[in-house]
């Protein structure tokens, strides 16, 4: 496996890249562009040269893309929908252009039209932009902690997503809080492997291609969102071993997200991960 983190975008690329090297990071994840908005910006083909150098220079692989949180395949609100497609469309180009091999995604908020339309209108909108995306890149469907309306929080409808493309087409990346936060206990090891069992049979490990690993705060089922440093919440440190050596591929990433990123709580959170191992 290779351990990571989501690299901030304060400070530069080139920037953060050496501070995530120098930790030990063996992947990275980013945004775009700002995560909050429709627009990505311009970016020269000279610097894209840069970045995959530095990459290269420190072994840094797979360079994974987060999508801008604004992206939102399940709404009832048509121009919002059009807006969504057309900025993942462009997020899959330009990880193209960066050499990323994923681009994760939350499936999205079907906004009270109810879940069976809201995964319609996902899978819709998926088979519609699919053919003009590059093959390099692989869309990953981010599993949620389901609060309101978000769709994903349970591994049959990620399931039933990947089931109506061919088979590889798509694939998902498990956040550990949110499946937490979804009910589904990885707090030791039986119950991680029991869990993995679960997202096995609705989606098949075959398509699990990145693990987003945070503690949370929260209770298991509580449905809300909430990121915690490794071994300040909620998860136990037993839940976070099994998941870690269950046995994937050596290229296998596992990304934090933990708050303060960017900060000397990387480093910190990235060896009580290696302590498990």
């Amino acid at each position: 496996m290779r351990l990571g983190v989501h690299m901030p975008q304060k400070g530069g690329f080139a920037v953060n890249v050496k501070r995530v090297a120098e930790i030990g990071c063996q992947a990275i994840q980013i945004f775009p562009g700002n995560p909050t908005g429709w627009q990505m910006g311009r970016l020269e083909n000279s610097e894209i040269e840069k970045r995959s150098a530095l990459l290269e220079e420190f072994s840094i692989s797979p360079l994974v893309i987060h999508s801008a949180y604004l992206i939102n395949l399940a709404t009832n609100n048509q121009e919002f929908l059009i807006r969504s497609k057309k900025l993942l469309g462009e997020t899959m180009e330009r990880a193209c252009f960066y050499g990323a091999r994923y681009v994760v995604l939350h499936t999205g908020n079907h906004g009270g039209q109810g879940v069976e339309r809201g995964l319609t209108q996902i899978i819709e909108s998926i088979g519609e932009g699919l053919p003009d995306w590059p093959d390099s890149v692989k869309l990953l469907l981010e599993n949620t902690a389901g609060s309101g309306t978000a769709l994903g929080s349970n591994f049959s409808e990620l399931g039933d997503i990947l089931k109506a493309f061919p088979k590889g087409k798509l694939g998902v990346c498990i956040d550990t809080a949110h499946a937490w936060a979804a009910g589904y206990d990885i707090g030791s090891a039986p119950a991680a492997e029991k869990t993995l069992g679960e997202l096995d049979k609705y989606v098949s490990l075959e398509h699990l291609h990145v693990i987003h690993v945070n503690d949370t705060g929260v209770k298991c089922g509580a449905r809300v969102d909430r990121h915690a440093h490794i071994g300040e919440g909620n998860i136990l440190s037993e839940g976070f071993g099994a998941i870690l050596n269950y046995g994937w591929p050596e290229d296998f990433p596992f990304i934090l997200e933990t708050p303060e990123n960017g900060t000397d709580w990387d480093r910190t959170n990235l060896e009580k991960l290696r302590s498990l191992l």
